[in-house]
């Protein structure tokens, strides 16, 4: 039985808002592997990259990612960059379901500028202004998303309400026929 709820998607989807919502209702536990990196290193993002490099970064999330099916019962949700570790999913996918939470670029472009601590958490990954940004690792990473996912939810057009609704309905439909 799937016990874990994955959620991927680039940076201001609503992972993490989600993530929250979706655990309460379940009455399951959240993790974000992003904050457990974090508690790791005993830095924040911004900080182990400036120390570490992206490279560095994407080492402990790897292990982070590894030691997540050991979990139960909890909704994780992953870092924009956990899709990259493919070589991962299919171990994850064995303990979890996978949900994307998707938006339109105009959409991410806004949130991530209107968030006013984002820069001093998160670092550029290529060093663009942040649209310009937003759609190269898009365009880079959707197809990972798409290959990882067991479902698509966009967040951009949704209430969260609706976005739980679509995610528990389809968790359901799993869960009573596997």
């Amino acid at each position: 039985m799937k016990e874990i709820i994955f959620l991927i998607g680039f940076r201001a989807v609503g992972k993490t808002t989600i993530g929250r919502a979706l655990a309460d209702r379940l009455g399951l536990t959240f993790l974000d592997t992003d904050v457990l990196i974090c508690e790791k290193k005993g830095a924040t993002v911004k900080a182990i990259v400036q120390a570490e490099g992206w490279d560095g970064f994407r080492r402990c999330e790897q292990e982070v990612l590894r030691g997540l099916v050991d979990q139960s019962r909890c909704v994780i949700a992953t870092g924009g960059g956990a899709v990259l570790h493919q070589h991962l999913w299919p171990l994850l996918k064995e303990h979890g379901y996978v949900v994307w939470l998707t938006a339109e670029p105009d959409i991410l472009c806004q949130r991530i500028e209107a968030d006013s601590i984002s820069d001093t958490l998160r670092p550029s990954l290529s060093g663009k202004a942040v649209c310009a940004e937003v759609r190269e690792i898009l365009a880079l990473r959707e197809p990972l998303y798409r290959e990882t996912a067991d479902i698509i939810v966009d967040t951009g057009k949704l209430s969260v309400s609706d976005i739980l609704n679509k995610i528990i309905t389809n968790y359901e439909f799993v869960i009573r026929n596997s």
